[in-house]
């Protein structure tokens, strides 16, 4: 861990990166031959554009205090790891989207958790527990989605 950065470019990255996943399952479900999965995939094109919205409303608001604290970590690591698919797109089952849907968010609570032990600034510290707090609030309430679509 030799980078530094600010919350800002972390909250922009992760921001960013919520929108590619979107833009990545959009491609997943134009590829994909079932409807199931399809609209498994849309319902996640929706989950991440709003994850994406939430995070440039809260850069647009937040105190600069928060925004400009500089800590060290380095946001890139395995990240591109998360966009790799051992599957062929035409074939992707509703397993298949499962399980890259929790490695995308789990990605995202574990570095919310890492940021809270990593940052010595008490409101940066909340900041990225109330992030991780809503990750796990969107994740349950994904869950449900995914699951009451199972059963139609």
């Amino acid at each position: 861990m030799s980078n530094f950065s600010q919350v800002h470019e972390l909250l922009l990255h992760n921001q960013q990166l919520h929108a590619r996943t979107g833009e990545f399952y959009a491609a997943l479900s134009h590829e994909a031959k079932s409807e199931r999965v399809k609209m498994l995939l849309n319902t996640l094109v929706k989950h991440e554009s709003e994850q994406s919205h939430s995070l440039q409303a809260y850069i647009e608001k937040a105190p600069d205090k928060i925004l400009n604290t500089y800590f060290q970590f380095d946001h890139e690591h395995s990240v591109e790891e998360l966009f790799v698919t051992q599957f062929n797109a035409a074939q992707i089952s509703t397993d298949n989207v499962e399980i890259m849907a929790t490695a995308f968010d789990d990605y995202f609570c574990h570095l919310y958790t890492e940021m809270q032990e990593i940052v010595d600034c008490e409101l940066v510290q909340e900041l990225f527990e109330n992030l991780h707090q809503h990750m796990m609030e969107e994740k349950k309430k994904l869950s449900i989605d995914i699951y009451s679509m199972m059963d139609v």
